[in-house]
């Protein structure tokens, strides 16, 4: 992946772009009554240079000076748009470290992209008794060697990806562990495999006993009390598979964004088609959507973003390469559009039996492709050439889908070596090599 990434700045020249070494302290957005004591350069002036050291640095430039009221007066379009108040600057707070010496900055962008990833901030499950647990309590980000857990019965909480790739990985260990349960809120009764299989599949972890030991699963009702619910006595390791927190740390109460993202919810809100921030779309989050491919689903929000740009720095409908965009509703629609996706809990999926809880809110899976399909014709790029990608993306995605699938926890993950070669023109791909059944 870091290879890929590598090559990716390099092929398009990105890196003189980047400014390494430094931290973001505070995003806000630039308001009438904002203190305008930034730094007059604004993102589209911003370029780095590699030095003598291979460190990028800011190149020098002779400053313009800029009118009072070209930082201050509001964006304009040249179309019917009634919402033009509605594009403010952003205010961004930094510290260079990459020096010797510490450098503060504190510049106004005409917009912003956060794109900080949502993998480095575990989101820690309420689980009744957890901190009374006497043996080891990690999360998945901490996990690194299964041969740490020779010896040890582990339940890993989470049966998703990060779930059944440790519980596999530790459950395959030629010296074994002594058992491993996965915790999933989607089991409804337990799964043994047999076949030598040591890990085991459990409904949902409820809660932990007084004595630090007792751990209780639910049953079909979820009640504890019942007779149906299941306890064990012989774990010595937890792991939490419960995925990650959105995390803005830059976003303060002084940011005056209206932005929220509570720990635990794993929900950004008000976003208007889970990219532009529904109030002040000059201020975009990229790659928040999850259960989806990556890089692709990157690559057409940043189009999308760039062509609301375009649009208005084009002069708006009547404005050139501008002509195709679509431009985003008023924001009284995009807030309303915003409610609405926080409140549904993400897509309904018939049969899913976690359909509509907070945590999948940015929950795309099959919905992406129809999702990207969206992006490019606001675009305007949406095309023919456009729909075999999406369409060939989706016959890959769906076939590893039901690989991984049909994997039995603790079976060696086979699926993980199947080899295709894409067939854009005819939306397929053939199968240059397999290890699947």
């Amino acid at each position: 992946m870091a290879e890929y990434l590598e090559g990716y700045a390099t092929k398009f020249e990105l890196k003189k772009f980047v400014h390494f070494g430094c931290e973001v302290n505070r995003l806000s957005v630039l308001l009438p009554s904002t203190p305008d004591n930034c730094d007059r350069k604004t993102a589209a002036s911003a370029v780095f240079v590699e030095d003598d050291r291979g460190v990028f640095v800011e190149e020098e430039e002779e400053e313009e000076e800029e009118e009072e009221e070209e930082v201050e007066k509001k964006n304009e379009i040249d179309d019917d748009d009634d919402d033009v108040d509605s594009w403010p600057r952003m205010v961004l707070e930094w510290t260079d470290r990459s020096g010797n010496d510490e450098i503060s900055h504190r510049r106004i962008f005409d917009g912003v992209c956060v794109c900080n990833g949502h993998y480095s901030s575990p989101s820690i499950p309420r689980i009744s008794g957890l901190d009374n647990f006497v043996g080891d309590v990690l999360h998945s980000i901490e996990y690194d060697d299964p041969a740490e857990y020779l010896n040890s019965t582990v339940l890993c909480i989470g049966g998703r990806a990060s779930g059944m790739d440790i519980a596999r990985e530790i459950g395959r260990m030629p010296d074994r562990t002594k058992r491993v349960y996965l915790s999933d809120s989607t089991c409804r009764a337990w799964e043994e495999f047999g076949n030598e299989n040591n890990v085991m599949r459990a409904p949902r972890t409820l809660m932990i006993d007084d004595d630090g030991r007792t751990v209780h699963f639910a049953n079909e009702s979820n009640d504890i009390d019942d007779a149906g619910s299941c306890t064990v006595d012989d774990v010595d390791v937890i792991i939490l598979c419960s995925g990650y927190d959105y995390s803005f740390p830059f976003v303060t109460d002084e940011s005056n964004l209206e932005l929220s993202s509570i720990p635990g919810e794993r929900r950004v809100m008000p976003l208007y088609m889970q990219l532009w921030h529904a109030r002040y779309p000059s201020l975009s989050f990229i790659g928040l959507p999850h259960s989806v491919v990556p890089f692709p689903l990157f690559e057409f929000q940043s189009d999308a973003v760039v062509s609301q740009w375009l649009r208005r720095t084009a002069g708006g409908r009547r404005g050139g390469g501008a002509r195709s965009i679509v431009p985003l509703p008023p924001t009284s629609e995009r807030m309303a559009s915003a409610e609405r996706d926080a409140r549904s809990g993400g897509p309904v999926v018939a049969g899913s039996p976690s359909a509509g809880r907070v945590t999948d809110t940015h929950y795309l899976g099959s919905h992406q492709w129809d999702y990207c399909r969206r992006l490019s014709r606001m675009c305007g790029k949406y095309d023919d050439g456009t729909e075999d990608y999406i369409s060939t993306n989706e016959a890959l995605y769906e076939r590893s889908k039901v690989e991984r699938e049909g994997m039995v926890p603790g079976e060696k993950d086979t699926y993980r070596e199947t080899r295709f070669r894409r067939l854009d023109e005819e939306r397929s791909y053939d199968i240059l090599y397999t290890e699947m059944k």
